[in-house]
């Protein structure tokens, strides 16, 4: 049996609020990333050089291979 809810605009906006806080990762939590070409410019590598690196796992990527900032600055301070 489904059931039928009845609210108020006021406290559906309330809901849905509530619902997006929990969801929402703070922006001070969301760490900078870079592509490949952008870590080559920034380092003055090449792009096979910062490919191996990644290939090597000395620069930590994302799933679809964006370059943390906190890894370049790891592997600057080597």
């Amino acid at each position: 049996m489904e059931k039928i809810i009845v609210t108020t605009p006021t406290e559906l906006e309330s809901i849905i609020e509530k619902v997006f806080d929990r969801k929402i990762v703070p922006e001070e939590k969301v760490e900078k990333t870079y592509s490949i070409n952008q870590v080559a410019k920034l380092l003055g590598r090449s792009h096979k050089k910062v490919s191996d690196l990644v290939a090597l796992g000395v620069l930590k990527t994302t799933p679809d291979n964006r370059i943390f900032e906190s890894s370049i600055r790891a592997y600057n301070n080597k």
